[in-house]
């Protein structure tokens, strides 16, 4: 907090050293020769050099300049001194009082009644002696941001003493409100040098029913260099706990980044030390080598849930911990991971073979991405068919150990896939995209306890595409044009039901009971399998003085597949996605599925979204008003899934809207409700009130989970300086 600055700076005049020049006459001459001065009038004392400017005094030295309405200058003392309401410039900052003393031989100055505005906020003292060049000293100081002629609150420091572009020690330092004090710190050291500074962070003060009084995030904030910092805070709470807490942020531009937080707890009631490990690091080496850190460690399964203050933390089922390292050489790329994962809702005794955790040690990825298999001549009447063809290949090896809780299983495997890519255009409207396949995989052990089998299975896919379109002119709705796109699709799939293995040519619904099947490591089948798509897109196009505007009003996307492999029911239910946004305000998307077969829904959800905003004018009179009327936003969301076979049905709806009362009051609201069981899932009001320099909030959130209410005063230019009280059932 740079509160007392009071610019400190305007009195570092570099004037030459006395010892510099013989002390006679010809001293005053020459200082008077490197001041520029005006005024109304002017008295000069030619026997002893002393000078008076009266009215509208100027006097100009180097970067400085001082204003007043007397200003006398003392050959003998080497002393200026500005009489009346004075000013004085210097490096474009202004710093005003009712007067100022200056010793050019000691370079020590003061003002009297200093005042002035300084970044954000506006400074007083009744007077600011400069001790050296590097140390002032101010008495009575006082800050405020509120720019109000009677300011609603300042804070007060009898005695402060200040060393410009370094820190700001004072004591004792009052919180006055109006002309009543409310808040007292002994002692306080600001840091006043610009960026990141050291220095002691402003602690939180509230009340929980289940913790009592508590003291917050009370610590000191260290800045080891510009890309390393840590912030050592601690938490006391009258019920419950005391928490001491370590965040550490380090960032390197185009090198590195990452931080740390480590937190440990002592709980009064159960008298156990619980404590929380997460971080992560970035690092991009100067090869292209790029490795990444997350650690995340916990002293047990419960320490979320029963200790973070946000509901998405407490509700975090998962810890990830992993390294993992990138690199490219040539075209290839590789990557290596190390991943742990842990489940922290798990409960072994209810849910028999339920897993606790599993770790992917190592997994090993190598990528050749597409490539010409021909090289593509530069003359582009050269080009050939044949030189549309692409070739790409990868290789993934994971090793893998799931721990259940009586029960452990290890699998390793390494597979291999390589294909052919092809697309050409017939009659420059029928798009052709030809595709082969080749995916083979050895693994540590099959079911019969063999070592080291394997399997190799191809597959290949055709697939064939064009766009229909029309452009039609209207006026509908300020558009000056639509446009119309239907893309038919239709793709043909086929693996063969054998693949290759050791023994021979093997059946494909046979690999199950001789593989395992993990992660992406699936097994050879059989397909011989029809798409059908069509997708039809709906644009418009308005002109607005020289710019024109394109976007998609509407879209419905159809699909259905046709198994040939299958004889009774080939096809799959038809599926559709519809899209509609007429407009930023209004958007509806519909998802559904149509079972051919027993004609009947097999799945239904609907989503929308409807925004609002404008002007009330019911709470305004109905005559000599000259208000438009509040300013009103609102945003309504509901989702609806029409219960099918298994399925419940589901209606709910989110709700929020803003509603400006009054220039100083605002009111929000939002709500998550649950239309079928008319039950509000939770209910959250904020009350607004703008005090100018202050603002004033309070929350009511209520819902199964937590309920309670949030009140908080804070300074809006300095929010870390707050009072605030938190109740709630956490």
């Amino acid at each position: 907090m740079t509160i007392f600055l009071l610019l400190m700076t305007l009195f570092a005049i570099d004037t030459v050293e006395p010892d510099s020049v013989s002390r006679d006459s010809t001293l005053t001459a020459e200082r008077l020769e490197t001041i520029a001065y005006s005024a109304d009038s002017m008295v000069f004392y030619p026997d002893t050099g002393d000078l008076i400017l009266v009215g509208s005094a100027s006097l100009d030295y180097r970067d400085m300049t001082l204003k007043s309405d007397t200003v006398e200058y003392s050959a003998e003392d080497e002393i200026i001194t500005a009489m009346g309401e004075s000013e004085l410039l210097d490096r474009g900052e202004a710093v005003f009082g009712n007067g100022m003393i200056y010793s050019i031989s000691t370079r020590k100055g003061r003002i009297i009644d200093a005042a002035s505005q300084y970044e954000f906020g506006f400074y007083t003292g009744s007077t600011i002696t400069r001790i050296s060049r590097n140390e002032f000293n101010i008495v009575d100081a006082r800050f405020t941001t509120c720019d109000e002629d009677s300011i609603h609150y300042y804070f007060y420091c009898p005695v402060m003493k200040v060393f410009p572009d370094d820190k700001a020690v004072a004591r004792p330092v009052y919180l006055y409100i109006e002309d009543t004090p409310v808040l007292y710190f002994p002692y306080w050291v600001f840091p006043i040098r610009r960026g990141r500074q050291p220095g002691f962070t402003m602690p939180k003060f509230g009340q929980t029913a289940r913790d009592g009084r508590f003291l917050r995030e009370f610590g000191y904030y260290f800045v080891f260099s510009d890309y390393a910092d840590l912030w050592v805070h601690g938490d006391i709470m009258e019920k419950t706990r005391f928490v001491l807490a370590f965040d550490e942020r380090h960032s390197v531009r185009y090198l590195c980044n990452g931080n740390l937080r480590t937190e440990w707890r002592r709980e009064f009631l159960t008298h156990r030390d619980r404590w929380m490990v997460f971080g992560n690091h970035l690092h991009d080496f100067p090869d292209g080598t790029t490795v990444r850190v997350q650690g995340e460690f916990l002293s047990d399964n419960s320490y979320l849930e029963e200790t973070q203050q946000n509901p998405e933390d407490r509700m975090t089922g998962e810890l990830h911990s992993w390294v993992s390292v990138n690199r490219y050489f040539g075209r290839m790329s590789f990557q290596a991971a190390f991943e742990r994962t842990s489940y922290l809702n798990t409960d072994p005794d209810t849910i028999p073979g339920e897993v606790e955790s599993n770790q992917e040690l190592p997994d090993i990825r190598l990528s050749l991405p597409s490539a010409p298999l021909f090289r593509v001549p530069s003359d582009p009447s050269l080009i050939r068919p044949w030189h549309g063809i692409y070739w790409n290949a990868s290789a993934h090896y994971l090793s893998r150990d799931r721990r259940m809780e009586e029960s452990r299983a290890t699998n390793s495997a390494l597979k291999l896939t390589s294909g052919l890519t092809g697309s050409s255009r017939l009659w420059g409207w029928l798009s052709i995209a030809p595709s082969i396949h080749t995916r083979g995989t050895i693994y540590d052990r099959d079911r019969n306890d063999e070592s080291y089998p394997w399997w190799l299975h191809g597959s290949a896919n055709l697939s064939v595409s064009t766009d229909i379109y029309g452009i039609f002119g209207t006026r509908l709705f300020g558009l000056d044009a639509l446009r119309h796109t239907i893309t038919p699709n239709v793709s043909f799939q086929w693996a063969p039901d054998r693949y290759l293995n050791r023994d021979g040519l093997m059946d494909s619904d046979s690999a199950g009971s001789e593989y395992y099947t993990f992660s992406d490591f699936g097994l050879p089948s059989s397909s011989r399998t029809i798409l059908f798509s069509l997708r039809n897109r709906l644009e418009g196009k308005m002109s607005e003085r020289d710019r024109i505007t394109r976007f998609d009003i509407a879209s419905l996307h159809l699909s259905t597949s046709v198994n040939l492999e299958e004889s009774v029911t080939p096809f799959s239910p038809l599926s559709a996605t519809l899209d509609v946004s007429p407009s930023s305000r209004f958007s509806i998307t519909g998802n559904g599925s149509w079972d051919m077969y027993e004609n009947k829904l097999t799945n239904l959800s609907v989503s929308s979204t409807l925004r609002l905003s404008g002007y009330d004018r019911t709470l305004l009179p109905d005559s000599g008003s000259t208000r438009i009327g509040m300013p009103v936003r609102m945003v309504i969301s509901h989702y609806y899934r029409h219960g099918l076979e298994d399925t419940e049905s589901i209606s709910k709806f989110r709700f929020s809207a803003s509603l400006d009362l009054t220039p100083g009051w605002s009111l929000e609201y939002s709500a998550y409700y649950d239309a079928l069981n008319e039950d509000f899932i939770n209910q959250s009001y904020t009350l607004r009130r703008d005090l100018h320099c202050w603002e004033a909030v309070f929350v009511r959130h209520i819902s199964d989970v937590d309920s309670g209410f949030y009140f908080k005063i804070n300074i809006i230019d300095i929010p870390d300086i707050k009072i605030e009280q938190h109740v709630s059932n956490f």
